[in-house]
């Protein structure tokens, strides 16, 4: 019981990169302003504490020294939330305005209101609800094993010799129960941000109805899905690589890729790294269609078959 089709949804994005070229540039050009402010903001609150702690290798071998850091990147740690919080809500109701209205693409199908404001209720409502659930289920996997290496010491006559093969074995379904947990309730809960974005109002569990019976060809979507967003990367990464080192003059531009120098913003914005940010920004742009979309086309095709925009309210 589909009710669509896989390849069709995996395949969304590429045909909005194919059909809105104008959209895409809108995405690039956004995500080139926001990583040129947040990596100036960066160098400035926090530049010279971020390398001292990454020559450090950002490990616990000085906690006092660590800890003395902390007060610098605080301020970069609140904005980097802040703007997450902003961002991201902005983002996916992007992706499913360009998906269920598409029509509307002005700016680029980008826009700060009420679709923006319930996504942000959607994503702190996962959020909180999801430690929740998180926390209970490490608790219980954790009393799982426990009672597991009891249970496999009780067998053997000898609790005090470590773990045994009952034991490990519970240790192992455990783990598994736990991880088959999370990705059965991601998939069910995937179409959250659609169906929110569609009726207008915030709605988590919805999706679960929406997914019944339509586990495993959701899951196939996503997989698939994934498989293309990685060769994008793959590809993109290949193509920013090289420019980087033509541009920066071979190795030393491409330490800029992986070791940033956020000494001062002269540094920052060295002509390899000013490339790298565009560059990244393009490849970003294509991949946000590709993975964000899917979930929109899923939910289009589970509730509207008709042509044109979907504006289902319940």
């Amino acid at each position: 019981m589909a009710d669509f089709s896989a390849t069709d949804a995996a395949f969304t994005g590429f045909r909005i990169v194919r059909e809105r070229p104008l959209a895409v540039v809108v995405w690039a050009v956004a995500q080139s302003v926001i990583g040129l402010v947040l990596g100036a903001f960066t160098v400035t609150a926090a530049g010279p504490a971020l390398m001292a702690l990454e020559a450090r290798g950002f490990t616990a071998q000085d906690p006092t020294a660590a800890m003395e850091t902390l007060p610098q990147l605080l301020p970069l740690y609140f904005v980097l939330l802040v703007f997450s919080l902003i961002f991201y809500p902005i983002i996916y109701a992007a992706m499913a305005r360009a998906v269920l209205r598409p029509n509307d693409d002005r700016f680029g199908y980008l826009r700060l209101g009420l679709d923006e404001l319930r996504q942000l209720g959607l994503m702190l409502s996962i959020l909180v609800i999801g430690f929740v659930f998180y926390a209970m289920s490490i608790l219980v996997l954790a009393l799982v094993i426990v009672v597991g290496g009891f249970v496999g010491g009780a067998t053997t006559g000898h609790p005090a010799v470590g773990p045994t093969a009952v034991g490990v074995g519970v240790a192992v379904l455990a783990v598994i129960a736990f991880v088959g947990f999370w990705l059965v309730a991601a998939v069910r809960l995937s179409l959250a941000s659609p169906l929110t974005f569609a009726t207008e109002r915030v709605n988590l569990f919805g999706s679960w109805a929406l997914t019944r019976g339509r586990f495993w060809p959701i899951l196939g979507t996503y997989l698939l899905t994934l498989a293309m967003a990685a060769v994008v990367y793959m590809l993109g990464y290949a193509v920013i690589v090289a420019f980087v080192a033509v541009v920066g003059g071979g190795i030393g531009g491409l330490q800029a890729l992986v070791h940033p120098d956020l000494s001062s913003l002269k540094a920052f914005l060295a002509p390899a790294r000013l490339v790298q940010v565009v560059l990244s920004s393009i490849l970003t742009a294509l991949i946000w269609p590709v993975i964000l979309t899917p979930p929109a086309a899923i939910y289009r095709s589970l509730v509207a078959r008709g042509p044109g925009d979907l504006q289902h309210r319940a």
